[in-house]
């Protein structure tokens, strides 16, 4: 019998696919604000599952692979479809679209794969080898959303579909890379917690506004970090230049734990 304090992490992981699934649904009918909407909802859901799961107590080995499938239909296969969709009708009869979307999801499902063979459930959240795929996932819809609005807003028409298409290729490499990613309260850490809880309730309040500018900056900002640091760490300081990501990740825990 199933332990009462796993069915709500799990419930709210089964809402997450359930939204990628519509948002598939709406990228077929060609509705890419709702697919958009969808996506970024699942996100939602993506982190809530995680802090439920730690509340409780409630990690498991089933609940770790059952997230992995649920983030391979959300933020693998519905931003796949979506890039689908929208190369097939900015530039139909492509030689491009299939391989771009298909090239999307393939890395997504890798990610997801290298993240479950290398990490076990618990509650401790470590770093990343390679860009995590809700982040990849915004990269992609954010992109969209902030063409959208500076259009209407500004009758500024800055879409490319080759850029569109960069976006694409360059989030889906970046989650297959060995680039190390800081989880995101350590990548912004920087960012004093009493301004952070403002800043986040400022974006709450106004979330109808800032929707479109915000997810394009954080996601954006986030991936700008990280290869930044890497780059830093990596050629910019007198570490060893031969060291592996795996020991870079191990150096970078020790450090902040005063070991």
């Amino acid at each position: 019998m199933v332990k009462k304090k796993y069915i709500a992490p799990n419930l709210i992981t089964a809402g997450n696919m359930f939204l990628g699934y519509l948002s598939i649904t709406e990228s077929i009918k060609g509705n890419f604000e709702m697919s958009i909407l969808f996506i970024l909802l699942a996100m939602v859901c993506d982190g809530l599952d995680g802090k439920t799961a730690r509340k409780l107590d409630a990690f498991s080995e089933f609940g770790k692979e059952f997230d992995s499938f649920c983030d391979a239909v959300s933020f693998g296969l519905a931003p796949s479809m979506l890039i689908y969709a929208i190369l097939t009708k900015n530039v139909p009869g492509s030689p491009f679209i299939v391989p771009v979307s298909f090239l999307y999801a393939l890395c997504g499902v890798m990610r997801l794969v290298k993240f479950n063979i290398i990490n076990v459930a618990s509650s401790e959240k470590g770093d990343f080898s390679g860009m995590p795929i809700p982040n990849a996932a915004a990269m992609v819809v954010s992109y969209i959303m902030i063409c959208n609005v500076l259009e209407e807003t500004f009758n500024l028409r800055i879409f490319n579909i080759r850029i569109f298409i960069a976006v694409s290729v360059i989030s889906a490499g970046l989650m297959v890379s060995t680039i190390p990613f800081k989880t995101p309260d350590k990548t912004f850490s920087f960012i004093p917690k009493k301004l952070a809880i403002l800043i986040i309730l400022g974006l709450l309040v106004s979330m109808y506004w800032t929707l479109d500018y915000s997810v394009f900056i954080v996601s954006y900002t986030y991936v700008l970090l990280n290869i930044l640091s890497y780059f830093y760490k990596r050629f910019g300081s007198n570490n060893d230049t031969d060291t592996t990501v795996e020991e870079f990740v191990e150096i970078e825990d020790d450090e902040e734990k005063g070991e």
